[in-house]
């Protein structure tokens, strides 16, 4: 199964890569993405709920054991996928305070 993925992937990489348009080309990449992307949660669930239903009546180290990994990381998988971004974050960076106060930018600092 690997390998006939490894080389469906390739092939596709290789379609993408062959498109002369540029806009094209980047637009069939990240339709691509998109569609690994949603395989990939897919796949994340199925193996969230392998790990959460092998964890009944054995402990995280142990489960972990079974996929040659540690007990945190079942544990973890287990947990699910954390958003890296907090919804509460800037989406602008905060301006420097120099600007805010009508100064020119600091230049001399290396």
């Amino acid at each position: 199964m690997t390998d006939t993925l490894t080389e469906t992937l390739e092939a596709k990489v290789a379609e993408v890569a062959a498109i002369d348009d540029l806009v094209q080309r980047g637009i069939a990449a990240r339709e691509v993405r998109e569609q690994i992307a949603a395989s990939d949660r897919a796949l994340y669930a199925i193996q969230q709920a392998v790990v959460r239903e092998l964890r009944q009546g054995r402990t995280w180290a142990e489960v972990g054991q079974l996929f040659a990994r540690t007990g945190s990381w079942a544990e973890a998988l287990a947990r699910g996928r954390k958003s890296k971004r907090k919804s509460d974050h800037a989406v602008q960076p905060t301006p420097n305070a120099r600007a805010a106060e009508g100064q020119a930018p600091d230049t001399t600092t290396p």
